[in-house]
Parts: C-alpha cells; sequence; structure tokens
C-alpha cells in the first residue's frame, strides 16, 4: 500500500449510494427519459453487477454514478463524497481520477498515442512518474 492509498471503508458499508437519480436525452422535439428515479447502492467487499437489455439506462446509471454524466435529479453519494454532483467540475474529476476506472465498449482512446502512454496520461494527472 502506497501512502496515497486511503482506505475508505469497511466490508459491509456503503461505497457508493445513489437516490432518486433521474436522466433525460433530448430525440428530436421530445425528450426520453432515460433513469426514471433510480436509487441505487453498492457496499465494500461485494460484488455489483449492473444487468440488463441494451438502451436501458446501465452505461447512463453508471455514467452518473461515476461523475461523468450530471443527472437532472438525484444524488450521489460515494466514499468519503457527500453529494458528488453538488461539487465544482474540477472537484469531480479529481473524484474520477482518484477513484474510478472504466472499460468501454468503445475505445474512447487518444489514437496517436500507443497503450502504454495512454496509461501514461492517467498516472501523471495523478501525480506519479516513471521511477
Amino acid at each position: 500500500m502506497n501512502a496515497k492509498t486511503k482506505v475508505h471503508g469497511k466490508h459491509g458499508d456503503f461505497a457508493i449510494e445513489a437516490k432518486g437519480l433521474v436522466k433525460r436525452f433530448k430525440s428530436g422535439k421530445s425528450f426520453v427519459e432515460v433513469l426514471k428515479g433510480v436509487d441505487f447502492d453498492a457496499r465494500h467487499g461485494d460484488l455489483t453487477m449492473v444487468m440488463g437489455p441494451s438502451g436501458s439506462g446501465k452505461s447512463t446509471l453508471i455514467a452518473a454514478l461515476s461523475g461523468l454524466l450530471r443527472p437532472e435529479k438525484g444524488r450521489v453519494d460515494a466514499l468519503d463524497v457527500d453529494d458528488l454532483w453538488s461539487f465544482s467540475s474540477s472537484r469531480i474529476d479529481k473524484f474520477r481520477l482518484d477513484h474510478c476506472g472504466f472499460i468501454f465498449q468503445g475505445f474512447n482512446l487518444f489514437p496517436a498515442l500507443t497503450a502504454l502512454q495512454q496509461v501514461e496520461i492517467v498516472l501523471k494527472f495523478q501525480g506519479l512518474s516513471k521511477g
């Protein structure tokens, strides 16, 4: 464990809890409500899976839980952060940098960089060097 590692809870404690998440997307002249008052929680030490058919809102939920996509309503409490979406964009970015990892279906990578360079970018933002 390095000096930056921080333990946020013990087995069984909430790692993340969301209440009443609502997210809508514009579709033509109307809106499609993808998340409709969704409640979600995951606890330290548990394996939690989000499953459902294509288009059911799984990716939207994960994005809202992790600070990638702001919901219209609801709140997310994660680790030592109360109401993630009440923070500034830079504080949300810092939370995501320190606590979230993503594996996307689409690559979402910088096409001009090697795989190693992709990882080095994240490590640089975390203040870590090659040494």
